[in-house]
């Protein structure tokens, strides 16, 4: 764990830490499945394994999490632990990786939240700006700056001796942070362009400065990086 990690960070690294090694005992789980030794035993065992699962959910901090992917967390949690006491002993392989797909779209929420939180917590702006050049190697000084909303030479200056983040620059940088998981270089600047059905038709780029789309922006970042990215 990185010693200069924010409680926030430290908290949704131990989730995906947690959620990789259920991942893992899952997994050990597949011999015995493919080897059709399901017997009562190891279903009360599956079954304590999946339950484990639950005890995250006295571990979800509302404050770590957009209150959709909070309730998504939850809701997958409350499936997951639902479907164990349904398991397909006929079918052991279909129901494990069903509960592997589950852990996975957990993994992605925390992923995102924690990936957020790094690319937007900086206290310098200096930080923020070589992110995005690094996610982003091609783009323009004047394209970065239109992002940004300030102009190439306050880009410049952050660039060379940093100063306190504007509130959009973090999330700009939390944005992309998200899309560049699911997107190319030229798609996550695209995305940011493209008219959108819940922003009455407006594209990001044009309600980034109003503090009530912060929310409805990360999410539709979130929810563009879950139907493209991995």
């Amino acid at each position: 764990m990185d010693s200069t990690a924010s409680p926030e960070q430290a908290r949704l690294q131990h989730l995906e830490d947690v959620i990789e090694d259920w991942k893992r005992r899952l997994i050990d789980e597949i011999p015995v499945a493919e080897a059709g030794e399901i017997d009562r035993a190891y279903h009360e065992r599956f079954k304590q394994t999946v339950h484990r699962l639950l005890l995250l959910n006295d571990e979800l901090h509302p404050e770590d999490f957009d209150p959709e992917a909070l309730a998504e967390l939850r809701g997958i949690l409350l499936n997951t632990v639902r479907a164990a006491e349904s398991f397909d002993r006929e079918r052991p392989l279909d129901s494990l990786d069903g509960f592997l797909v589950q852990a996975e779209a957990l993994r992605h929420i925390v992923r995102d939240a924690l990936d957020g939180r790094v690319a937007g917590a900086e206290d310098d702006a200096g930080t923020v700006v070589a992110r995005l050049q690094t996610w982003l190697p091609q783009i323009r000084q004047k394209q970065l700056a239109e992002l940004v909303g300030r102009s190439p030479r306050t880009v410049q200056r952050w660039a060379a001796i940093g100063g306190r983040p504007t509130r959009r620059l973090r999330l700009v940088g939390r944005l992309v942070a998200l899309l560049r998981r699911a997107w190319t270089e030229e798609g996550v600047l695209a995305w940011f362009y493209r008219p959108r059905r819940e922003f009455r038709g407006r594209a990001p780029i044009e309600v980034i400065d109003d503090v009530e789309y912060e929310r409805p922006l990360m999410v539709a970042a979130r929810q563009g990086r879950a139907q493209h990215g991995s």
